[in-house]
């Protein structure tokens, strides 16, 4: 089961006029990653090396001059898109940049990946924006749409150019019966 919040980030990306993604994918931005997976209007390819992964969803947005959102797990994976992000910003190319990260509470626990990802890009992107870590309520669901329409409608804003959102997530995959993968 994957939340309706996180499904609804596709749906919104799509019908805004977003046709490709580059994923990244890791578990814990494995939502967000089957939601794009499968959505059927969105391309989507798969690039484990982040840092590769933005280059090349910088490439096709230069050369489409339309969005395209990237997708990382979280922690210190987000940092490798940080050229490519810089780049965009520079060249005002338009990028969604979704990273996925840790609930607020485990942020700096000297635990392995627990870094502040929230404006990771510091003034490299036009908006940096935080998701709320618990959709399952009607209005934190119609936060976080509202969130991925500002999202976007910045990152087509003239000048055109990146915007950053983490996706912190308290559970995002278990085991169900007979060992099934569920993203929460």
């Amino acid at each position: 089961m994957i939340l309706q919040a996180v499904i609804d980030i596709a749906e919104i990306c799509a019908r805004k006029g977003v046709q490709d993604v580059v994923l990244s994918p890791g578990s814990r931005c494995a939502p967000l990653t089957l939601a794009f997976a499968r959505h059927p209007q969105l391309r989507v390819r798969t690039v484990p090396d982040e840092r590769s992964a933005a280059f090349i969803g910088l490439g096709m947005a230069q050369q489409t001059g339309k969005p395209v959102v990237l997708v990382c797990t979280s922690g210190t994976a987000a940092y490798n898109y940080a050229p490519a992000v810089a780049e965009a910003f520079y060249q005002n190319i338009p990028l969604l940049v979704l990273t996925a990260d840790r609930p607020p509470e485990w942020i700096d626990q000297l635990d392995g990946q627990t870094i502040r990802q929230s404006h990771i890009y510091g003034g490299h992107v036009k908006r940096s924006l935080d998701f709320p870590v618990d959709a399952t309520h009607p209005d934190s669901q119609w936060h976080a749409a509202r969130l991925v329409n500002e999202a976007l409608n910045e990152a087509y804003a003239f000048p055109e150019g990146p915007v950053h959102s983490t996706f912190a997530a308290r559970t995002f995959l278990s085991r169900g019966r007979r060992g099934v993968c569920l993203c929460f």
